[in-house]
């Protein structure tokens, strides 16, 4: 549980009693691979840190699944539309690898909020970065070509590779496996 400490630390300075607060807040949770960690329909109540392992988000459109993100160690994997607003997600997500989560539920999280200046600058300065990746994602897998988001991906999800089936890594670059093995081949020329 220590990783969650050293992550808030390399945002902002801590104090001793916010640590103790933090490390009795955490739950740690393991998923296997295929394991679960939100499904359509419920509520997200936990935001969790990845500490180890990869995960997925996807959405089912007509019976397909459309890979939405992907979660690599120190993302905070979580529904942030059901996680905040309390209603039920639409997506998926999964465990690609075994995967250990550091955890807060809702309630704590919230409490820690209240009772911590600090953890308010350290979850704001997380979701700037959220929304600033965001932003940029968007924009290159929509408005790049198919070597562009492969290039994209490349830089910002290179490990990704070693652990998602290729199907997975074509859907989430908006691509066919036929047109991601010609870019794939394109790129390491």
């Amino acid at each position: 549980m220590q990783h969650i400490i050293e992550y808030c630390k390399l945002i902002y300075p801590i104090s001793k009693k916010f640590e103790e607060a933090l490390l009795e807040s955490i739950n740690i949770k393991i998923l296997q691979s295929g394991d679960f960690f939100l499904k359509p329909g419920m509520v997200a109540n936990y935001a969790c840190l990845v500490t180890t392992g990869f995960l997925r988000s996807y959405y089912l459109k007509d019976e397909e699944e459309i890979t939405t993100k992907f979660l690599a160690p120190d993302a905070v994997v979580t529904s942030i539309y059901s996680f905040y607003t309390r209603q039920p997600t639409n997506e998926f997500i999964t465990a690609i690898t075994e995967t250990e989560l550091e955890c807060f539920h809702y309630n704590k999280l919230q409490d820690l909020l209240n009772r911590f200046p600090e953890f308010n600058v350290i979850v704001r300065k997380i979701t700037e970065q959220y929304l600033v990746f965001s932003e940029i994602e968007i924009f290159n897998l929509r408005k790049q070509s198919a070597e562009e988001r492969y290039r994209f991906f490349l830089k910002h999800h290179s490990q990704i590779l070693q652990v998602a089936p290729l199907k997975y890594i074509a859907s989430y670059l908006s691509m066919n496996l036929e047109t991601l093995s010609r870019v794939r081949s394109k790129v390491r020329q």
